[in-house]
């Protein structure tokens, strides 16, 4: 048997990388409608938004629709939340409610495999030095919260952020010091800094819980994120890159906010594009099984 179609077999029978995507990117629909549409394009789970004027904030979903959504079916592997490390005392308090708050909602929604909380980490490019032993103080702090409440968190990179580059975020990470956090690799941002594909994820990916796909160019000095495949970066090498360096686990779709604020936005049609550019090149590379969605 040739080598592709030995790996296409063992990707049928255990996948090694499947597919999500979020509501965020869906903000005018309801939940239910979101997650239903998520699963009909043929993606595998569905990340919650918990931000301010989504359906899915914790104090829009009481317990009936919580109940709903674990009806679905759908698995819920994240969370999201925009948190921030460097906000006064009295906001790093109600930091930590949102992620207690965040944590019931984990339990509520997946009883028996709780969905991760995700977020970015604050600051301005350019001041780490200067904030650097404050975020981790406070990353620390975050991930004694989570652990009390049993709910994992990871954190990520950004460009326009203080944490901008795998090393740093792996800094904050080691002192933290917590088993509750983990990081998240997203080459969309490391991309924009010049930074290569195979090093970042050398780096990175051992150290998170799961990769976050999208595209993006520098617009006059400015990061301007795209849908994954509408860029420069060869999905086909990135998954060569995970098959070689056996990763196991989720890859979630980000649509930007930049996009969904857009005129003539369409929250269907991203996520259809989507999933048609990366379900090929994971099939491809072994790691996924030939599934179609249901969408045309």
């Amino acid at each position: 048997m040739k080598r592709r179609g030995f790996l296409s077999l063992l990707a049928a029978s255990n996948p090694a990388v499947r597919l999500s995507v979020g509501n965020y990117g869906m903000q005018d629909l309801t939940v239910e409608r979101a997650l239903e549409s998520i699963r009909e394009i043929g993606y595998d789970g569905a990340e919650l938004c918990l931000m301010a004027g989504w359906p899915s904030e914790p104090a829009k979903l009481d317990a009936a629709a919580r109940r709903r959504i674990r009806g679905l079916g759908l698995p819920i592997p994240s969370l999201i939340e925009n948190l921030n490390l460097l906000v006064s005392e009295a906001e790093h308090a109600r930091t930590l409610d949102r992620i207690r708050v965040a944590a019931m909602l984990a339990h509520d929604v997946s009883p028996k495999a709780p969905p991760l909380l995700q977020t970015v980490l604050g600051g301005k490019p350019g001041e780490w030095e200067q904030v650097k032993a404050q975020m981790a103080r406070r990353l620390g702090e975050w991930g004694r919260v989570a652990a009390e409440s049993k709910l994992r968190l990871a954190v990520k990179s950004h460009i326009g952020s203080a944490s901008d580059t795998p090393e740093k975020l792996i800094w904050l990470l080691d002192q933290a010091g917590s088993p509750a956090l983990s990081g998240i690799y997203d080459y969309g941002h490391f991309q924009l800094l010049g930074l290569e594909l195979e090093a970042t994820m050398t780096t990175l990916l051992p150290r998170s819980s799961f990769v976050t796909v999208k595209d993006g160019r520098m617009v006059d000095g400015k990061a301007q994120f795209l849908l994954p495949g509408d860029g420069t970066i060869d999905y086909g090498k990135y998954c060569e890159y995970l098959r070689t360096k056996r990763y196991r686990g989720w890859m979630l779709v980000e649509v930007s906010r930049q996009l969904q604020v857009q005129a003539g936005y369409d929250a269907l049609g991203a996520l259809r594009r989507s999933y048609e550019s990366l379900a090929p090149r994971l099939r491809e590379a072994g790691l996924r099984p030939g599934r179609a969605g249901r969408s045309g």
